[in-house]
């Protein structure tokens, strides 16, 4: 009997350690809203496109579906979210409003022109009246209520974010050329400014216009304000890879995916009591055998 009993604990602290050994499935994250009254998710779903914020559609594994950030409006009056903890890290992630511009701006432009270097190039021929144009169209279009497709967080603090976006932005960029340039050639204009600066600053317009056609896709993803740990970071991407399909709703929306990520902290792992005593358990079996073997032999 009492065999019996330590050939059963045994097996119990062998399969037990084995199991730590192997690994166990990932626990799912304690996500919480803030400000959820301006969030929605959408569901790709005909007849219940949209509906409240709800945290399945961050982890669904679906770049279909998505969680937007202050629905509704491009212009984010507030900081609204979610936040999120995996062991010992905390990370939020919320719309940017136009306060948070001040922090983030400057770097924003700066990687905008490093990745569009055509763009840079042609940038100090551009009037001012220009500039402050193609800015403006730019913020609007890289704007602060992300459509969060995919979130996820680890034990380690590392970050993955994708956001649903427009593969190529010149779709949206065009008609806003197009009015600058009906603006600026018309008779009022003419008459206020003199023929002459209407055709100068016509002829900048089609420059920036040329120029941003010469480039290919447009490609920059909407602003999300990640704050890990209590380190407050701006996530955007100028890269987009095709989604595969578009918004039910615009038919146009969501046909990129961008994507952004932090790294966490590696922490070495220390075997549980359990793994220990399955290793042991493993190595007694061996050895076990092993002189079996030898006196067999």
């Amino acid at each position: 009997m009492a065999g019996l009993t330590k050939k059963v604990f045994i097996g119990t602290s062998l399969a037990a350690g084995l199991s730590a050994v192997v690994g166990t499935p990932a626990q799912a994250l304690d996500i919480t809203f803030h400000g959820s009254e301006n969030i929605k998710s959408y569901t790709h779903q005909d007849g219940n496109l949209w509906v409240g914020a709800n945290s399945s559609y961050l982890t669904d594994g679906k770049l279909e579906t998505n969680v937007e950030l202050w629905f509704g409006s491009e212009d984010v009056a507030a900081n609204v979210g979610f936040t999120a903890t995996a062991g010992a890290h905390t990370v939020s992630v919320e719309s940017v409003t136009a306060a948070d511009w001040a922090e983030y701006g400057t770097k924003w432009l700066g990687d905008l022109f490093t990745k569009y270097e055509p763009l840079n190039n042609v940038w100090p021929q551009l009037d001012k009246t220009v500039q402050d144009m193609a800015i403006g169209a730019f913020t609007t279009m890289g704007s602060g209520d992300p459509n969060i497709a995919e979130f996820n967080l680890d034990e380690t603090g590392a970050v993955d974010i994708k956001m649903a976006g427009w593969y190529d932005l010149n779709t949206k960029l065009d008609p806003i050329i197009a009015q600058a340039k009906t603006q600026a050639n018309s008779p009022f204009f003419k008459a206020l400014v003199g023929q002459a600066a209407s055709q100068a600053l016509l002829a900048n317009i089609s420059l920036l216009e040329t120029t941003l056609d010469s480039m290919g896709p447009l490609q920059m993803s909407e602003i999300a304000k990640v704050t890990i740990n209590g380190e407050v970071h701006y996530a955007y991407s100028f890269d987009a890879v095709k989604s595969g399909f578009v918004a039910k709703d615009d038919g146009k929306s969501y046909s990129g995916i961008y994507s952004w990520n932090h790294a966490g902290i590696p922490v070495e792992s220390v075997p549980e009591p359990s793994t220990m005593l399955g290793l042991m358990a493993v190595g007694g079996l061996f050895a076990a055998a092993k002189r079996k073997s030898n006196h067999n032999a």
